[in-house]
């Protein structure tokens, strides 16, 4: 953890100092500043988790600090340094959120007394924001949701995943079995706990999904997941029992997972349907797999939207073929590849091909024993997947099914909303919920919801000038300040401090 000290007297700031770090706490690293402005001045690199400060200071006092800190957001903890005579000014602290003053001179005792306090608070709070920073990565990975309409920056996920190497791994639940308990994770994690140093498991009801994604130094070996994951293995699999496992691996490339899972879905897809072994793990010979599968659903999703006609799509399938690097019909490996992604996108909308095909029929049109003679052709594939989507009117546009929303989150705005409890609200499928806000407003979910929050953020600055911002954060549904703040810097470009100084001036 990261602390600043301020004080104009050097021999109790570099006291202190000293006193800090012979005390061996978490704060390990230690910034000492001579006055306000020199803490300003320091703050343009250092990010402090705590400051420590005096009051009476020249240039620029403690309490003239504080509130210029929180406005640029800088740091949101600040413990006081007073004398006897100062509790007028330590009174007025209190409506900073100052979290507690020390008396002049300071005991070391009450000095690591506080600091024990705001290291357990800095660790929940933390941990609150772990939580956060999954459940919009859970968002971008799952349900497509672009990293550009999240406030998740690229430092907070290599606090997330500071290590080299990222795994992700999908456990497809099928029906006759339930989601992966939290106990069974918790095993799954300590074995892998000596190559990931870091794991984190998110899940959907509506993809019937558990997906893992761990970081370490090194790569999970064969044997490592299949220490970890081996009693999950059915080898009924293909019947639509049990559970289905896919594993991707990935070197310095936490800004493209959202394809990494993409290619775990295709390693589950093909251990079901095309592969003996047990276990699957995406290599990087099939590194454009991710292309291919974006040019499919381009084009599916395009067909529906536009009402295409069976007769049209027959013509149109040859213009997405060369994506699939050959023709699929000729070629039983890139036909291989080109049923993995129509198997990728009819998960992503909480279908199988059983669903469509029956159980039969998806076995006889995925089972490698088949040759391509034997099988439909890929444009009938295509037209019988359409065929069933329209027939069941899941993509059709729903003006209704978007008023619906809109007037759930106007009411729920407050609550700790996410896609997953809006889909469960509809009851539709959160990447149809995606699809329909980019379809009839031009954005996707996250971004309508951050940008109503904060509309209803700024008329409450506006109206109530004197409101702390933790408070309006609060009240608009961002739990933890500092997701709040980000997220306002991200849409308007200021600071809701600056706003607030914008509009009062």
């Amino acid at each position: 953890m990261k602390l600043m000290v301020v004080d104009d007297e050097p021999i109790i700031l570099n006291g202190i100092i000293r006193m800090i770090q012979k005390a061996n706490t978490s704060f390990i690293e230690i910034v000492g500043a001579a006055d306000g402005i020199d803490a300003l001045q320091k703050l343009a690199y250092f990010q402090p988790d705590l400051i420590l400060t005096d009051i009476h200071m020249p240039e620029m006092d403690g309490l003239a600090l504080i509130k210029e800190v929180q406005a640029l957001n800088l740091c949101s903890r600040f413990v006081i340094l007073t004398g006897y005579g100062d509790f007028a000014y330590a009174r007025q602290a209190l409506r900073y959120q100052v979290i507690d003053y020390l008396l002049k001179p300071i005991n070391k005792e009450e000095l690591l007394t506080v600091l024990s306090k705001v290291e357990q608070t800095i660790r929940e709070e933390q941990q609150m924001t772990t939580q956060h920073d999954l459940l919009l990565l859970k968002e971008h990975i799952l349900y497509n949701t672009p990293l550009e309409d999240m406030p998740l920056r690229p430092e907070q996920l290599h606090t997330l995943l500071p290590d080299p190497y990222t795994t992700i791994i999908v456990f497809q639940a099928y029906e006759s079995v339930p989601l992966l308990t939290a106990e069974r994770l918790e095993r799954i994690c300590a074995l892998l706990a000596h190559v990931c140093k870091k794991t984190y498991t998110v899940q959907s009801r509506f993809l019937r999904q558990t997906v893992l994604i761990a970081n370490g130094v090194h790569v999970p070996t064969d044997e490592d997941f299949q220490r970890a994951c081996g009693e999950l293995f059915d080898t009924r699999r293909i019947l639509g029992s049990g559970y289905c496992i896919g594993v991707s691996v990935r070197k310095n490339d936490n800004d493209n997972l959202r394809e990494l899972y993409i290619e775990a879905m295709a390693a589950m897809l093909f251990n079901r349907y095309f592969s003996n072994s047990n276990l699957t793990i995406h290599r990087p010979e099939s590194e454009n797999l991710h292309n291919d599968y974006d040019h499919l659903v381009q084009y599916i999703e395009h067909s529906l939207v536009q009402q295409i006609t069976i007769e049209q799509i027959e013509k149109d399938i040859q213009s997405i073929l060369p994506h699939f690097s050959g023709h699929a019909d000729c070629n039983n490996k890139l036909r291989e590849k080109f049923l993995i992604c129509v198997g990728v996108y009819l998960q992503s909308v909480g279908l199988t091909p059983e669903t469509i095909w029956g159980e039969h029929g998806a076995i006889k049109l995925f089972s490698p024993g088949h040759t391509p003679h034997e099988n439909i052709s890929v444009s009938e594939i295509i037209a019988q997947l359409i065929r069933y989507a329209r027939s069941t009117d899941r993509h059709q546009p729903n003006t209704q099914a978007i008023d619906k929303i809109v007037a759930f989150v106007e009411q729920n705005y407050k609550l700790d909303l996410s896609l997953d409890a809006v889909a469960d609200h509809v009851q539709m499928h959160p990447n149809y919920i995606s699809m329909l806000f980019r379809k009839e407003m031009g954005l996707t979910f996250l971004h309508y919801l951050h940008t109503f929050r904060l509309a209803k953020a700024k008329q409450i600055m506006q109206e109530n000038p004197e409101w702390p911002i933790n408070t309006i954060a609060e009240l608009v549904g961002y739990e933890n300040p500092r997701h709040f703040f980000k997220v306002f810097k991200k849409f308007e470009n200021v600071t809701p401090g600056q706003y607030r100084l914008g509009i009062s001036s």
